[in-house]
């Protein structure tokens, strides 16, 4: 554990070399090892959970039910699969090798990179921390946690637990802001795995590419919800806002938008407003299952949407500054004019959704496909080829039908997001595969040496090796008539 001020290049340098020397000892890379490591991170999310809670709602405001659904399941659910799995996902995947090749075998292995930096943002900050850090360890690598500084009890929370569950020359934990992240991002890394905004994962990939280090780039966008006037509003209403209010909103799939029929418009925010009766029937502000924002830095630049767009507003609204709380609000835009909207320039992050109404649902498709391939797609629809034609004509990282954010519950579907919403993906398989570098092995035995790949290269032998490349003569051509 070091804060940033006590910390220069050389302690950096100092703390990587011990991780660096863990992973040279071989001691992450048997699989009862890996196992053990797996079982004491388990470990310390189980013994610690209450104090975690504690942290995470001290740095957010969020109810401690919320962080155990969405932080700590999250994380326990991907160690119980890499425990599970851990000896099917290290062993070797044989490959026949071709006729030219005999006598010999091959295969593909996966050989842990060694020594990870691991940069978490502020929003999930525990989930998004050790979820990687599960992966890292499956596939027999050594990590440096770097916590954001916006969730400082969180953070100081992790350098102290950490050391006690796992060795200090396996796992270290570095607390600062943004002068440390610089920092370490000069030194040399064997695999880098980021979490935020797309702005700072350009920089994290510009740091990578100097010294041309493999890169997970987990970053956001906005996330399109279609509602066409099939889907069942009632339902519809329930999972938009379910995803939406998680965490105020600050979570980096959940909706960013919603996309539906001129006509459908109405009945949808008639949905939205009974829902949110039933959310939160004392209102969010005395609510206990509503989380705050983060800082008032990022309360200060919802409060000017909020305010920028006061004429489009069409429900909720209201905010408490003292505690940083904003409700759930609605905004009616139309398709023309939302392109230009302060709210739909780039990622809200908090609990604002802009509902554009179209003339007809297809124009959805052109839409979504005018801007950034988003981290998440949603479509609400009860018409199956519909579903089928948006998600077979657009781009996104991840696609799910009639629900929202859920997809992250399971760690049998990677999570990664494409272009400026991210690079790579992990969650289970994924992320082991993510943390390890698959190479391939041929051998081949002396007992059997034939000269006919061997100088000098006389017809006779290239006759038989095109019939072993299956690489046949040239084709004789006629001479043209005359």
């Amino acid at each position: 554990m070091t804060s940033e001020h006590s910390v220069d290049l050389s302690k950096l340098q100092a703390l990587q070399s011990k991780l660096r020397q863990g992973h040279l000892s071989g001691k992450t890379k048997p699989e009862a090892q890996r196992y053990t490591l797996l079982s004491r991170l388990e470990a310390l999310v189980i013994d610690n959970q209450n104090e975690i809670c504690a942290a995470i709602t001290a740095d957010l405001g969020r109810p401690a039910e919320d962080s155990i659904i969405a932080e700590l399941s999250v994380v326990i659910e991907e160690i119980h699969t890499a425990k599970a799995n851990l000896k099917k996902w290290m062993k070797p995947r044989h490959k026949w090798m071709p006729l030219v090749l005999f006598p010999s075998k091959g295969y593909i292995a996966p050989v842990p990179f060694g020594v990870c930096l691991i940069i978490g943002p502020w929003n999930y900050p525990i989930q998004l921390l050790l979820a990687p850090l599960v992966s890292a360890l499956a596939a027999g690598n050594c990590a440096l946690l770097k916590p954001s500084e916006l969730t400082p009890r969180c953070a100081q929370l992790l350098a102290q637990l950490l050391p006690r569950y796992l060795p200090d020359d396996v796992v270290q934990v570095v607390e600062g802001g943004a002068e440390l992240s610089q920092k370490l991002l000069e030194l040399r890394w064997d695999f880098i795995f980021f979490t935020g905004s797309t702005a700072v994962g350009k920089i994290v990939a510009r740091a990578a590419a100097q010294y041309l280090t493999p890169t997970v780039l987990e970053l956001g966008g906005k996330s399109p919800c279609i509602v066409d006037s099939t889907a069942n509003l009632e339902v519809t209403a329930r999972r938009i806002l379910w995803g939406k209010a998680l965490n105020a909103g600050q979570t980096c799939v959940a909706p960013d938008y919603i996309l539906t029929p001129r006509d459908n418009v109405q009945p949808l925010l008639a949905a939205l407003k009974k829902v949110l009766a039933e959310f939160f029937p004392e209102g969010f502000k005395s609510s206990e299952s509503f989380c705050s924002i983060v800082n008032e830095r990022h309360f200060a630049r919802l409060s000017v949407l909020l305010n920028e767009h006061q004429k489009e507003l069409a429900l909720g609204g209201r905010a408490q500054p003292s505690s940083n709380l904003i409700e759930p609000s609605f905004f009616l835009f139309d398709s023309s004019s939302a392109a230009t909207a302060a709210i739909m320039q780039e990622e809200i992050f908090g609990p604002l959704l802009p509902i554009i109404a179209l003339d007809a649902r297809d124009q959805a498709i052109e839409f979504i496909n005018a801007r950034e391939h988003p981290l998440a797609l949603y479509i609400f629809s009860a018409d199956n080829n519909f579903i089928e034609n948006v998600e077979s004509q657009t781009t996104s990282g991840s696609f799910v039908a009639n629900d929202t954010v859920i997809q992250l519950a399971t760690s049998q579907l990677p999570f990664g997001g494409v272009g400026e919403s991210g690079q790579g993906s992990y969650h289970g398989m994924s992320g082991f595969n993510a943390f390890s570098q698959w190479r391939s092995v041929l051998k081949r035995p002396f007992w059997l040496d034939l000269p006919v790949r061997y100088r000098p290269l006389r017809p006779w032998k290239m006759w038989i090796l095109r019939k072993l490349l299956k690489f046949s003569e040239p084709a004789k051509v006629s001479s043209p008539p005359s």
